[in-house]
């Protein structure tokens, strides 16, 4: 009860006592993921908003990057952040995750990837904003991941689009286990680091008590058949990385590092480019960013910079990624056939249950927020918006993320007896990622060069309804403009 109780603490520590220039400053390498989430936010409003839109909101982010800024000791980013070895081990390490989840060759890509490709050929072979003047429809979608590779196909063709991606999902992944290992100081960083990008619930149980499958290497996080899953690490990469490198990046820039209270003058932006990356990441950060906003104090819930960026970039945002959200299912998952709560309750057990009792046996230490984090992925499966509820899979992301955190942290510590129920369940977990990796990569490939949303299965509905609205749209400037 007292560690769930100590969530109340970080909302109390800092509230009246004003923060110094440096308490205020980023580190470099906090910098550099800023910088990495909010520049698809840049070309956002340069390219597809009304000038009244796009001059106040570009100022704005101008302005909070600048404030933000890292400076004197703060620029040092061998002094804030891992030495040269983990820098090392970070970059080696995503890379050949990267690389065997299917980013490059000989490993196959998901069916994911016909979607990937064809945002990006959509956004390559149109004039930003893509418009259909066929159907009067536009393209209306979380663009964040596909706003640089589309701007680079369009420039040099598809030729060398796969190593761009492979370049742009290498610069986020490194980026956030930098970030993690700053902040977390984990005893073995090596290990680690492969523990968190391995890290799974329990979905190989879950799939041998209800699975349909008789292949060993099929997907198995959708065992419950009820319309909700939480995803593994390495099926998130392998799957949507757009959604896991906001949900990811976006909370280890709300862990507090040297600086506690380095995110204070940034978290506004920090929304509004996690937005527009995954609305649904978006939607599962922003307990934590309040419950951090509350920990910092004024500083940050008052921040004229925070509230220019809700107020400028916030809106238009969601005027453009809300344009014909009608249409998108939405609603209970109680009331769907398949529900039951058996399922739910075993899903849960499985999924989060075990973990948390496992690490309140060895290293519960490691767990922040751990309140927030069992309400809401408790709550999480009884909802769901998108055809495939989208919502309850991505909008988990940072909750799983810190159980993922403290689970990885405490099983490098592990020294003794009680540890060892939380070292098997993180070696069951990770034979599921691997199970995953083996069997996606065993999948066909996907030709970047031939996937459209205009033509072929992505033309058809849901799909439509997915990546597309209805014109007039009150945030997108026209052509002429």
């Amino acid at each position: 009860m007292s560690a769930l109780l100590s969530t109340r603490s970080e909302f109390t520590t800092s509230r009246l006592r004003p923060l110094d220039k440096s308490e205020q400053c980023c580190g470099g390498w906090e910098y550099a993921a800023v910088l990495y989430l909010s520049l698809p936010l840049l070309l956002f409003f340069a390219f597809f908003t009304k000038l009244w839109i796009a001059l106040p909101a570009l100022a704005t982010m101008v302005v909070v990057l600048n404030r933000a800024r890292p400076s004197g000791d703060h620029l040092n980013i061998f002094a804030q952040g891992p030495d040269t070895r983990g820098l090392l081990i970070c970059g080696v390490i995503s890379a050949l995750f990267l690389w065997v989840c299917g980013y490059a060759e000989p490993f196959g890509r998901t069916f994911d990837w016909l979607k990937h490709f064809a945002v990006i050929n959509e956004l390559a072979q149109y004039s930003w904003p893509p418009i259909n003047d066929e159907s009067r429809t536009f393209l209306r979608y979380s663009l964040g991941y596909y706003l640089l590779p589309g701007a680079f196909s369009a420039l040099f063709g598809t030729r060398w689009i796969e190593w761009f991606i492979f370049l742009q999902t290498w610069t986020g992944l490194f980026l956030l286990l930098v970030l993690l290992l700053q902040k977390i100081h984990p005893a073995q960083p090596t290990l680690f680091v492969i523990l968190f990008l391995l890290f799974s619930g329990l979905d190989l149980i879950g799939w041998l008590m209800y699975g349909r499958e008789s292949s060993i290497l099929a997907h198995k996080e959708w065992w419950t058949s009820s319309n909700f899953a939480y995803e593994g690490h390495a099926t998130l990469f392998i799957w949507v990385p757009q959604h896991a490198l906001a949900g990811m990046i976006g909370l280890a820039l709300l862990l507090p590092g040297q600086t506690p209270s380095a995110c204070a003058r940034y978290l506004g932006l920090l929304g509004a480019a996690v937005l527009l990356w995954s609305p649904f990441a978006a939607i599962g950060l922003a307990p934590f960013a309040l419950a951090t906003a509350l920990r910092i104090g004024r500083k940050a819930l008052l921040d004229w910079g925070n509230l220019l960026c809700a107020l400028l970039l916030g809106i238009p945002l969601a005027g453009y990624l809300m344009a014909g959200a009608e249409s998108i299912p939405h609603g209970s998952n109680w009331n769907l056939p398949g529900f039951s709560w058996a399922t739910y309750a075993t899903f849960i057990t499985l999924e989060v249950g075990v973990y948390l009792l496992a690490l309140r046996l060895c290293g519960w230490q490691h767990l922040r927020y751990p309140a927030i984090v069992i309400v809401t992925l408790m709550l999480l499966p009884l909802f769901r918006i998108g055809a495939f509820n989208d919502f309850t899979m991505r909008a988990c992301i940072p909750a799983i993320m810190l159980i993922a955190i403290a689970a990885s942290a405490a099983t490098v510590e592990a020294r003794e007896l009680r540890c060892i129920p939380l070292v098997f369940l993180m070696f069951v977990g990770s034979i599921t990622s691997v199970l995953e990796i083996i069997g996606r990569g065993r999948d066909g490939t996907v030709s970047p060069s031939a996937q459209t949303l205009r033509s072929g299965v992505l033309a058809t509905s849901p799909y439509t309804e997915q990546y597309s609205a209805r014109l007039p749209n009150w945030v997108l400037r026209n052509h002429s403009d």
